[in-house]
């Protein structure tokens, strides 16, 4: 039994690293230097080779590392992503687990607090059950149309038809760290060969063009952190045409001019509810996101969850009581789920 302080910390490190792996650690200088000290301590106690790749931090979320850090990642055995700012979608990542090349994703704005209570410390094997559930009680696999709304003024429709994936049963036997290809969803073409810590969601990629309304995040978002007031996005026709409110929202725009591209106003391009019942607000979107019955919704980037959608962003923006309608009929109520998520309905 893994005991300790780190013992939440190390549960993904136990399923993919085995003696004599080369385990790339990337990060920046802005990261809490804690959380790759202890990394590298873990892999070493398990007999792997670390190594740390340290740069500047990047301008944006999903933005490259050096490129000596992207040609380091295809020939690492595992690279574990704990940078500021989250890279698992960058073009770099992807090429890497396209390779077969298992990523552990940490990154985004992390403490080493955030491994010790919390999110990390949920029971993961429920979590993926609950997965399994949400697609089949709360969506269905023919579900069409989807409305979200919220008590400071979501009030979002967009089609789902075609895109729910429902994420296999997980038995008793089930290794709920190990990193596993995405593809076993039917995401066809996807990349994705991750183990997501601290985690806990699942995520829908919505039609696109078809999403029409208001969506007013109120909790956290990449970038931004903690959201000091609502930042109402409009809608039409899957795009942002208009983004509302105060301090945050114009961050939120300025960082869309400096860094995003066409395809960054692409929304909503991700639909995932968050089911880890042990994940609290901290202010960070690592472990706000997954909170149970929250939801957040992303722009940019979706081809590598089953989307079509291809930006050099990729934001998530959490709503943290949202009511959700599938078809019209209530499923989620001020987060609260209406359908059980431990057996078939």
């Amino acid at each position: 039994m893994i005991t300790g302080p780190l013992k939440y910390l190390r549960r993904p490190f136990v399923s993919n690293v085995k003696e004599g792996d080369k385990v790339l650690i990337v990060t920046d200088t802005r990261q809490d230097a804690r959380v790759w000290q202890a990394i590298m301590s873990i892999v070493a106690d398990l007999g792997a080779e670390p190594t740390l790749a340290m740069f500047d931090p990047r301008p944006a979320d999903y933005y490259d590392p050096p490129a000596v850090v992207a040609a380091a990642m295809l020939d690492a055995d595992v690279n574990v992503l704990v940078a500021s700012t989250s890279m698992l979608h960058s073009p770099a990542s992807m090429a890497s687990m396209a390779a077969d090349i298992p990523s552990i994703c940490l990154d985004g704005q992390v403490t080493l607090e955030m491994f010790q209570y919390g999110a990390a410390t949920a029971d993961y094997l429920e979590i993926a059950r609950m997965k399994h559930y949400t697609a089949k009680n709360v969506f269905g696999e023919n579900a069409k149309t989807a409305r979200v709304t919220s008590d400071l003024g979501t009030d979002l429709t967009y089609s789902v038809e075609g895109r729910i994936f429902v994420p296999p049963l997980r038995g008793d036997d089930w290794d709920p760290f190990k990193a596993y290809k995405r593809t076993e969803e039917g995401r066809e073409g996807s990349p994705m060969y991750t183990c997501l810590f601290p985690g806990g969601e699942f995520n829908v990629p919505p039609l696109e063009g078809t999403a029409n309304g208001v969506y007013a995040a109120d909790l956290t978002s990449h970038h931004l952190g903690k959201l000091d007031e609502p930042i109402l996005l409009e809608i039409e026709k899957g795009r942002i045409v208009d983004i509302k409110g105060h301090r945050d929202a114009k961050r939120l725009r300025d960082h869309l001019r400096d860094y995003g591209d066409d395809s960054a106003y692409e929304f909503p391009t991700e639909a995932s509810i968050g089911l880890n019942k042990k994940a609290q607000i901290v202010g960070s979107q690592r472990e706000d996101k997954n909170i149970y019955g929250a939801v957040h919704f992303g722009l940019g980037t979706n081809s590598d969850v089953g989307g079509t959608v291809d930006s050099n962003l990729h934001m998530d923006l959490v709503v943290l009581q949202p009511t959700l309608y599938v078809d019209g009929v209530t499923k989620i109520e001020r987060g609260e789920f209406l359908v059980p998520l431990d057996r078939d309905v």
